[in-house]
């Protein structure tokens, strides 16, 4: 690939080529291989020292090298990147008659503070000075004299502890700002997926002394959240007075944001039901390691690329339980500094009682309206303290069996003695699989019916039907041979088991064809079989065409071959200028890059070039002229292999084996 590099350089300095040519060449090949801008750069320095090239020509060709290896490393994903604090922004409320329907600050995170009796309650912004509810006593951060503050504009560009380069800003909360970084030691060990996010105090809240011990037991608590519906939290560092904690970097949107899109056009309801089975099993595991969210919302929560739903944001959880070691004063108490979203609170949050997993149960249940009901909250986001007042009740949601809607709206009411006490208990009323009191039901049925010498082939249907659930009980419980078994023999089920399966595996069948595309087509590892990716897809989308994981993947895809071919295309044509025609050791040649294409595309026209095969039998005839025709062998086996039909090579090689002959 050197070889090219200079070859365009060369022809840059030449003239043959203008400066827009050069970029566009360069950046095909850099597309590539990711060394070839440091190889590029390393021929332009010697270019230089050997003064074949002016400072001028040296500073415009470094430029042009620079410019599209910055670009390429702040290239935009193909999917919606996140953002982690959308709709946490903070506001200052005087009162609760300020959280009426409709007010745009509804969703917004504010500080509430209850003073002992719990009858008053004040609401403000989270940078303010803590004021009295810190103890003269409280330590504070105190940065090294002798060390400088290093970074006082905080921003893209900016490298942390010379390992994390900060790249773009995905949002901002009253706490932190949130950055997506490029982690350097990632990048030396060769890793393909360097990037990171990046959570940073920001500077408001600084000003509260407990701001450093905030952050550390976020990610304390964080870490102790191992589990796939919960954003992974890698690390807590500082550099100078930047203190930050490192994040999974995650691509697609947050539910706020699916929310909105929604109300336009609604889920289906397999489609809101499984987010809503996701959030049970992420916040019922933290709910499991006695930590309670304290700020459920659609803005904490994510619906990533693949169809999988991640919480984040534990900064303010509490712990449902304390041990004498936790209750010692410490710099950072949550209970002192309450942070609630108004159409997501209890009333208990608002006047500042202990943590309950109730809390987050109806903050979660809000969510799942909203997912179920095209995007409408079920209050209209009054504030809890209001509903009641208000006398405001739910609305049923259409498609919801009886069970679903009493599940819900039991979690959904603002007296939390009432309201479900276990988020597993909500998941299972949600779930549209026939519960075990129902089977029993149907199956006692079933025997009277038979026992009345009719209906036997209804029973032996509802068998059949019965097994199907066993059968999909057993795959989610991880039988991975019966689930592949399963998916191969769907087609050869009636429509209604099929349907039975479908919906019951949706997560787990998708999840299967995305592993499988991942299998065939990734580029960047070698894989190149776009065709198979394809065939792949077709079967997925025959059982779940509205899927938007799906469709997602499909997107993603046929970007990367788009990509993919962009490059080879671009190689080819620099290969067919250079005349590299046969095998070369370094692999830069039209011989390697064919195969390539053809695996991607096997009908492109590229294959059927028949200026490549005059460019063959050209550089051959030269060779037999010049009397080379070990080297002119060599040319015509090689293009009679891309070009087998084709007479004039295959009269050409019957010449050159009677030269041989002779």
């Amino acid at each position: 690939m050197s070889e090219v590099c200079e070859s365009l350089i060369n022809d840059y300095i030449d003239g043959a080529l203008d400066m827009a040519d050069l970029e566009e060449g360069l950046a095909s090949i850099f597309d590539a291989l990711p060394n070839g801008h440091s190889e590029a750069q390393s021929y332009l320095q010697s270019l230089y020292t050997s003064d074949k090239i002016d400072s001028n020509g040296f500073t415009q060709i470094s430029h042009v090298i620079s410019k599209i290896n910055i670009n390429a490393t702040l290239k935009d994903s193909p999917e919606a990147d996140i953002s982690y604090f959308a709709e946490d922004k903070t506001m200052h409320l005087t009162d609760l008659s300020d959280l009426s329907p409709g007010n745009d600050s509804d969703d917004k995170t504010v500080i509430v503070r209850a003073s002992s009796d719990g009858q008053e309650i004040e609401i403000s912004e989270p940078s303010i000075s803590m004021g009295d509810d810190v103890s003269p006593m409280s330590p504070k951060i105190v940065e090294n004299p002798h060390k400088t503050t290093r970074y006082e504009n905080l921003g893209p560009g900016v490298t942390l502890k010379d390992r994390f380069v900060l790249l773009e800003k995905l949002g901002q909360g009253g706490m932190g700002v949130v950055f997506k970084a490029k982690d350097l030691l990632k990048v030396e060990a060769q890793d393909k997926d360097p990037y990171v996010a990046i959570k940073v105090l920001t500077d408001a809240f600084k000003k509260y002394s407990g701001s450093f011990i905030a952050l550390q037991r976020e990610a304390s608590k964080a870490q102790r959240l191992a589990h796939p519906n919960i954003a992974t939290v890698y690390d807590f560092d500082r550099d100078g007075n930047t203190v930050f904690m490192t994040m999974e970097y995650l691509q697609g949107k947050p539910l706020n944001q699916l929310i909105k899109e929604i109300n336009k056009k609604p889920l289906k309801l397999d489609h809101a039901l499984h987010i809503i089975e996701e959030l049970c099993s992420g916040l019922s595991y933290a709910h499991e390691k006695m930590l309670i969210h304290s700020d459920f919302k659609p803005g904490n929560c994510f619906l990533l690329s693949d169809g999988h739903v991640k919480l984040l944001d534990f900064g303010i959880a509490r712990a449902s339980t304390q041990t004498d070691e936790e209750r010692e004063a410490t710099m950072f108490d949550p209970a002192k500094l309450s942070a609630v979203t108004p159409a997501y609170a209890t009333p208990e949050m608002f006047a500042g009682m202990n943590p309950d997993p109730r809390d987050d149960i109806y903050g979660l249940a809000c969510v799942a309206y909203q997912l179920l009901a095209g995007g409408k909250h079920p209050y209209n986001k009054v504030a809890s303290p209001k509903i009641k007042e208000l006398g405001i009740k739910p609305k049923p949601i259409k498609g919801l069996n009886r069970r679903q809607q009493k599940t819900l709206m039991k979690a959904l009411t603002v007296v939390r003695e009432d309201r479900i006490g276990d988020v597993e208990k909500f998941a299972e009323g949600m779930r549209t699989r026939k519960s075990h009191s129902k089977t029993i039901l149907l199956a006692a049925l079933f025997v009277g019916v038979i026992g009345a010498g009719i209906g036997y082939k209804p029973f032996l249907a509802f068998q059949g039907e019965q097994q199907l659930y066993d059968k999909i009980q057993l795959i989610k419980d991880g039988d991975k041979a019966l689930m592949i078994e399963t998916i191969w023999s769907l087609d050869q089920l009636n429509p209604e088991q099929q349907k039975i399966i479908s919906v019951g595996l949706r997560r787990e069948i998708i999840t299967f064809y995305r592993d499988r595309i991942r299998s065939v087509f990734r580029p960047k590892e070698g894989l190149y079989d776009y065709p198979q990716a394809q065939n792949l897809l077709a079967q997925a989308k025959k059982h779940y065409p509205d899927s938007v994981a799906l469709s997602t993947i499909e997107d993603q895809v046929k970007e990367q071959r788009d990509r993919l071919m962009n490059s080879l295309i671009s190689l080819y044509k620099r290969y067919f200028n250079a005349k590299k025609l046969v095998k070369t050791p370094n692999g830069e040649d039209l011989i390697t890059v064919l195969p390539l294409i053809k695996r991607v595309d096997p009908k492109h026209y590229l294959l059927k070039d028949k200026a490549l095969s005059d460019l063959y039998l050209s550089e051959s005839e030269k060779l037999i002229t010049k009397r080379k025709y070990n080297e002119a062998a060599n040319y015509i086996i090689t293009g009679l292999k891309l070009f087998p039909e084709d007479t004039r090579l295959q009269s050409l090689n019957k010449q050159i084996n009677a030269q041989f002959q002779n």
